[in-house]
């Protein structure tokens, strides 16, 4: 179990941990982190692997989507700890 998947390992109680405290900006964090490898790859992933290729208004609206739950995530999360 200790091999590439480490991150995936660390991952899972890191945002148990933050969904408890109530830190949803992690999870704006990792709207966003999908994204990126999604842009990079040109494969996006919602209930099956999308590829930018054979399908771009759709892998652009996946990961538009996810980019734009992330910010939103963040911004929200943060704003109320801040105001």
């Amino acid at each position: 179990m200790a091999d590439a998947r480490l991150p995936t390992i660390i991952a899972i109680p890191i945002l148990l941990i933050a969904t408890y405290l109530q830190w949803y900006w992690v999870w704006g964090v990792l709207f966003v982190y999908w994204a990126v490898p999604a842009v990079l790859s040109g494969e996006a992933f919602l209930i099956e692997p999308i590829a930018r290729s054979s399908h771009p208004i759709l892998f652009w609206i996946i990961t538009a989507m996810w980019l734009g739950f992330g910010a939103w995530t963040i911004v929200a999360d943060l704003s109320s700890r801040f105001a």
